[in-house]
């Protein structure tokens, strides 16, 4: 019997009625919880101001984006958001950062949003790019610090832009190491037996744990103790492959996997990552 499930969260409800031999197929159609949503009205958070703008992608995609300017930023940081991530829910995001001297910039992956296109690993790493380049050098106030985050899924981006270009720094929040070994630690050891997962090769194929382990920038690595998507001991994982010589892991506790900037722990680690950098 085979059973589809998504790629991120919902896979834990398909475990609990677990009673025959299965194969997990994994497609790149399925595993994108692309929501389509309608942009909120311009709101303010001080003391950002919000530029929304459309980027353009290389395959003729549009990709709405949110670029939040302050006047005292020393840096840009590029924020990769997870599976579910969109921009109206980005606001507990924004004001962690309201004590760090940044401008952020956000988008909608393609099928996201407003965003056009349909979701896909290489349709993404086209976004992330596009997104970094116009952090860059298109912005309204570009700056040449730049620091890439990412978050669950957007960990294998922000890990990549870090990788192939040049920043200030990187941060992975609740990150993944690998797909294999993330789709493995998903299900309970005695279920392991009877559960096959039939994955897509180009999902198959990211890999942070490699990734980090040739990206020399400083890196802040942050999870939630009580995380049951990415578990904090994959965090812990990525900590130690990583070639950084200025790298710190913080467990954030209380927090599980959507929830870490509601935390003063998780923006105090911000403040003294970025304080590290030179952003003060």
């Amino acid at each position: 019997m085979k059973r589809k499930t998504l790629f991120l969260p919902s896979l834990f409800s398909l475990f609990l009625v677990i009673v025959s031999c299965a194969t997990i197929e994994i497609s790149e159609r399925d595993a994108f919880d692309a929501h389509r949503t309608v942009t909120p009205e311009t709101f303010n958070i001080e003391p950002y101001r919000l530029h929304d703008v459309t980027l353009q992608t290389e395959d003729g995609e549009e990709l709405d984006a949110w670029f939040l300017e302050r006047d005292d930023a020393q840096a840009t940081v590029v924020y990769y958001g997870g599976n579910g991530f969109l921009m109206v829910i980005s606001r507990s995001l924004i004001e962690a950062y309201r004590e760090v001297p940044v401008n952020i910039m956000l988008f909608d992956y393609r099928g996201y949003g407003r965003s056009s296109g349909t979701a896909s690993v290489r349709g993404l790493k086209t976004d992330a790019r596009v997104a970094y380049n116009y952090a860059r050098n298109g912005a309204p106030s570009p700056q040449e610090t730049i620091i890439v985050h990412g978050h669950s899924m957007g960990s294998f981006l922000a890990a990549m832009i870090a990788d192939e270009n040049e920043v200030a720094g990187y941060i992975l929040e609740g990150p993944i190491t690998e797909v294999n070994r993330w789709t493995r630690r998903l299900v309970p050891w005695i279920a392991r037996p009877f559960v096959r997962f039939r994955i897509d090769q180009p999902i198959q194929e990211q890999n942070n744990l490699e990734r980090v382990s040739r990206i020399y920038a400083p890196v802040l690595i942050t999870g939630g103790a009580f995380d049951d998507i990415t578990p904090f001991r994959m965090a812990a994982e990525l900590y130690e492959a990583s070639a950084s010589t200025q790298k710190r892991l913080v467990e954030v506790n209380g927090a599980k996997h959507n929830d870490l900037p509601r935390f003063r722990q998780y923006r105090e680690a911000l403040a003294t990552f970025y304080a590290g950098l030179g952003i003060e």
